[in-house]
């Protein structure tokens, strides 16, 4: 009597774990392609590449974050990546995305761009000095594909807003960079893209999670 009821104990704690363990299981895998700009989106002297690499960066470190996915190592991919000398920045065609697939093992990639970043800003000048305020704006549109139809499931489009102040001395306006006609701070940039980058990962989990269900 005391082994069926020994034997029942373990079969049920057995089934008590597998159902805690299922969603670590379950995770979709995913990999997240480097983000390109849409060509005359930024007019700036910025460094789309720094930009573009970052945006991917806030995708990887928010989908982290949020928990939903496991997203392959970004330098394993990127080495794997280069030896193939694959196009993987921006936006990625059917056949391409299919030959990602095979590299890295995965059925899901994450790729998209900066669409576009714009600055406004007012300020005040004493003499030869003066502050102003910047408002920088991006947007970062993101797409997951099925690598194995080259289909598109799911896409979003995410905001980011940052406002900071300039301290100018003179003609010195240190850690700046162009957008427009504006001087703007590169904090207020990278701040503008990651706030996109994460609106952009919460609406895509968003969708994705609610067209299951």
């Amino acid at each position: 009597m005391k082994k069926r009821v020994m034997a029942l104990l373990l079969f049920l704690f057995g089934i008590s774990f597998s159902l805690r363990a299922a969603p670590l299981d379950e995770r979709i895998v995913v990999a997240v392609m480097d983000f390109g700009t849409h060509q005359g989106a930024v007019t700036s002297d910025i460094n789309l590449t720094a930009a573009e690499k970052g945006s991917c960066d806030y995708i990887i470190e928010r989908l982290v974050e949020n928990g939903h996915f496991h997203v392959v190592d970004k330098e394993m991919m990127n080495e794997r990546l280069e030896q193939e000398k694959l196009n993987v920045t921006g936006i990625i065609d059917p056949d391409t995305a299919k030959r990602i697939g095979e590299i890295l093992g995965v059925r899901y990639i994450i790729y998209g761009n900066v669409v576009d970043m714009t600055a406004s800003g007012t300020g005040t000048s004493i003499l030869s000095s003066g502050v102003a305020l910047h408002n920088v704006k991006c947007h970062i549109i993101a797409r997951m594909m099925d690598v194995e139809g080259g289909d598109i499931i799911m896409a979003a489009k995410g905001e980011g807003k940052s406002t900071s102040s300039l301290v100018k001395v003179g003609t010195e306006e240190m850690g700046t960079i162009t957008i427009g006609t504006k001087r703007v701070s590169q904090v207020s940039v990278h701040n503008a893209l990651k706030k996109a980058a994460f609106a952009t990962v919460d609406k895509l989990e968003e969708r994705l999670f609610a067209k299951k269900k």
